[in-house]
């Protein structure tokens, strides 16, 4: 694996979610939205971009109906109110709990690029290739 360095503004969305932590995630084919557990979503795109955004501005600007849209609202909300218990159809629960963000690391392995979010407790892999983006299980 080579190292990427993360660009200017990946760096400065990076530094807005150190010492956060992660309650669930939406997979789109495109898009990985991480909920954390301030009222923010950390979206990162299939193309290396990435957004930090409120979550109800982030919801109500997803590709999704407006039920689905209420939906995603409200289990955010049970997320953070009750966590790992809270009944969720839309957000999965992360793999492994990382503990607090304490560092983002991009790797180019051939035509994939990995992205390593690294907790206090553990890492979380991510991967990216062409238009997909994904969480890796192992």
């Amino acid at each position: 694996m080579e190292l990427r360095q993360l660009t200017k503004h990946q760096e400065h969305v990076v530094k807005h979610v150190l010492g956060c932590q992660i309650l669930g995630v939406y997979a789109q084919a495109e898009h990985l939205h991480f909920l954390l557990d301030l009222p923010y979503l950390w979206s990162v795109d299939a193309d290396g971009s990435m957004a930090l955004v409120q979550d109800e501005e982030a919801i109500r600007g997803l590709d999704v109906p407006e039920d689905v849209a209420a939906a995603l609202l409200a289990e955010a909300h049970a997320l953070r109110e009750v966590g790992t218990a809270a009944t969720i159809q839309y957000f999965t629960h992360p793999p492994r709990d990382i503990g607090a963000i304490e560092d983002v690391t991009l790797y180019v392995t051939g035509t994939e690029i990995h992205m390593h979010i690294i907790g206090d407790a553990d890492t979380l892999p991510v991967a990216w290739q062409g238009t997909s983006i994904y969480v890796l299980e192992g």
